[in-house]
């Protein structure tokens, strides 16, 4: 079982986010302690909130007053409402919050049961209430409980969590929280440089991420909006903005992930280049071989093409790492165009030109100052692959035009030519 325990100083969002699953049936109110119950034996968030503010002094010291955690059972676990409910009286004893108002739901609107706990962290005082090594202690607690109710133990959770989060299903509904279970997930796990590597971990979840830019009263906004997605990648449900799904979902998060992801990314690219390299030297005749093939080193390929059928993009990722880089990321020479021209003549394999890719022994011998060089000349090359993937995600997919690569340059030189006219103003 895992805890997962926040604070926050809004009390209504904290029991909006519960009782509104509670409106829409996808959630039930297990119990709660110290708070008023209607005639009828039912909670109403308005009398809840109002019971819990009542508790909290107006001369406060502490800025977040409300406790919020859910615990999560094993997804292979089936306990009754009765032993979620001794296990969270249990639970809150042993944390100290025995004594406190609180309440119980039970959410059932994923394949995942689980339950969300709401209370205060403050008493009728205002005094706070121990919170040093919560998370320590929480874990100590959930463990005694794992044994004591004969629970699957969360060492078995936590290790293949990304391989238990299952594909968006329009057909299940609760869109907006299937989607965000799959972004959470990833944004933990994963590594990625660009929209296009974060969309090619997406699509095996049946998702895609697309960027909006708007402007309101003179001021630009930059967003994202999550697109459900068929099996084949084709838009299956309506857009659901990153606003509308919670925080820390938007685009600043996104933004923050990659540029994390720049620096540890690189000690990362010689194994996947060499996994390509040496499945590249087998020469696969298809892509579906080429898939296969990579499957069995442990990667996953998604490739990337126009209306013509040109390849214009191609990302591997290894899902048990968690990373994902585009072709042009390994170097020049597995750009998309590679690839492309590879797949459209395999009577010539580059792949296998010593020359060109070199042979493992020396590989192994080139230099620390080579490889700085190289990588330098690898990260210009991505600004344009970046630069490339956007503009042909949109426009050269439905044009077909054959000039992209062009244009792409032009804009390049154009933006050079800017800086280096600011520079020698200055």
């Amino acid at each position: 079982m895992i805890a997962k325990i926040s604070s926050t100083a809004n009390l209504g969002r904290a029991l909006g986010y519960n009782f509104k699953k509670v409106r829409q049936e996808e959630t039930t109110v297990l119990l709660a302690g110290g708070l008023y119950q209607n005639q009828d034996g039912r909670y109403a968030m308005e009398q809840v909130l109002s019971d819990m503010q009542q508790l909290i002094p107006n001369k406060c010291r502490t800025k977040n007053t409300v406790f919020h955690c859910s615990l999560n059972p094993h997804p292979d676990e089936k306990l009754s409402d009765e032993t979620l409910m001794q296990i969270a009286r249990e639970y809150m004893e042993a944390l100290g919050y025995g004594n406190q108002p609180y309440i119980v739901f039970k959410h059932n609107d994923i394949a995942r049961e689980h339950i969300h706990i709401v209370s205060l962290r403050v008493d009728s005082e205002g005094r706070k209430l121990n919170d040093r090594f919560e998370k320590r202690r929480s874990k100590q607690i959930t463990d005694a409980l794992e044994r004591k109710y004969n629970l699957i133990p969360s060492s078995k959770v936590s290790g293949k969590v990304e391989t238990e989060t299952p594909k968006v299903d329009i057909g299940k509904g609760n869109i907006r929280e299937q989607v965000a279970s799959v972004f959470r997930m990833v944004l933990k796990h994963y590594r990625f440089c660009s929209l296009g590597e974060f969309n090619a971990i997406l699509n095996k979840y049946n998702l895609t991420v697309e960027e909006v830019k708007t402007e309101f009263r003179g001021r630009k906004y930059d967003g994202l909006v999550y697109v459900p997605t068929d099996g084949k990648g084709n838009k299956a449900g309506t857009p659901i903005h990153a606003s509308d799904i919670g925080r820390g979902v938007g685009y600043t998060a996104v933004q923050n992930r990659m540029q994390k992801s720049k620096l540890a990314v690189k000690p990362l690219v010689p194994a996947i280049r060499d996994k390509v390299l040496q499945t590249m030297r087998t020469s696969p005749r298809t892509e579906e071989e080429l898939r296969q093939w990579l499957e069995e080193q442990g990667l996953r390929v998604v490739i990337r093409k126009n209306e013509s059928g040109r390849i214009y993009g191609i990302t591997f990722i290894d899902d048990e790492v968690g990373i994902a880089l585009n072709g042009s990321r390994l170097g020049k020479g597995y750009a998309a165009n590679i690839f492309n021209a590879y797949f459209s003549n395999s009577t010539y394999n580059p792949f296998l030109d010593e020359t060109l890719y070199g042979s493992p022994s020396v590989r192994l011998e080139q230099s620390a100052t080579v490889q700085t060089l190289q990588q330098n000349t690898e990260e210009s090359d991505n600004l344009v692959d970046e630069l490339i993937e956007d503009m042909v995600g949109e426009s050269f997919r439905t044009t077909g035009n054959d000039d992209w690569k062009e244009a792409a340059w032009q804009r390049k030189l154009r933006r050079q030519s800017k800086v280096k006219l600011r520079r020698r103003k200055h």
